[in-house]
């Protein structure tokens, strides 16, 4: 028996780095999972894999920033699975580390509507099949710059920071209803997101090294678990330590 056995997991961003592998550990742990994202081809590479395993998973092809994208998504999810469980926010975007000066209004729209107001979409879609059983879980993805200046530019920097609200206002609306919501802050992670940053910024990291998905994976299956339910409208870095010399 996994610590998920039996949920149902929807993750967005799931067919590529942190997203892809929080998805493979949520089926390794028993939870049947959706791959949501654009790339219908690592999208269906990432199913089979799951399958290959002998879990179960279905892969959607999600804009999280259309409605009607989210609204078929978690119908065929629903139809296909019965329920979701966890609600796993982590479709993302950068900004090249652009000051508010470099930043052009529709770069600034794309972002948002991507890092911000499509959680909110997302959440909105599925809390209420969360709340009609009492208990469900929703894990947003922030980021070091949930906390800092410097890890992005203007537009990323201020979306992680209001993920961050979010989450909280989440918890505090709906924790009693049975809604468990967290944030993970990633640090500097080995993902297609991270490449081409220089590995200068390694030698602040008290950890000396890059973290790798399948770290950031595994405290998304605890907050997903039962283990977690006294965990609450928190925030936890998973950075090597590097936002502490900040």
């Amino acid at each position: 028996m996994g610590k998920l056995t039996g949920k149902v997991a929807f993750v967005t961003g799931g067919t590529s780095g942190i997203g892809e592998f929080t998805a493979k550990a949520f089926s390794e742990n028993g939870a049947k999972v959706i791959v949501a994202g654009r790339d219908e081809e690592d999208g269906t590479r990432i199913v089979k894999e799951i399958e290959g395993k002998g879990g179960q998973a279905l892969f959607v092809k999600l804009d999280i920033t259309e409605k009607e994208d989210i609204k078929q998504s978690v119908q065929k999810t629903v139809n296909t699975f019965g329920t979701i469980d966890i609600l796993v926010n982590g479709a993302g975007i950068h900004d090249s580390y652009d000051t508010v000066l470099d930043t052009d209004e529709e770069s600034y729209d794309q972002l948002m509507a991507i890092n911000v107001k499509g959680p909110f979409l997302m959440t909105k879609e599925i809390l209420p099949i969360l709340l009609e059983k009492g208990k469900g879980t929703v894990i947003n993805i922030g980021s070091q710059a949930t906390f800092v200046a410097g890890p992005g530019g203007s537009a990323y920097v201020t979306s992680k920071h209001a993920i961050e609200g979010f989450t909280k206002q989440l918890a505090y609306d709906f924790g009693k209803k049975g809604i468990k919501a967290n944030l993970i802050a990633p640090g500097f992670i080995e993902t297609p997101m991270t490449e081409g940053i220089e590995d200068d910024r390694l030698k602040d990291i008290p950890a000396q090294r890059a973290g790798k998905p399948e770290e950031v994976a595994a405290l998304a299956v605890f907050l997903a678990s039962d283990e977690s339910d006294y965990i609450q409208g928190t925030s936890i870095k998973v950075d090597g330590g590097w936002t502490i010399g900040r």
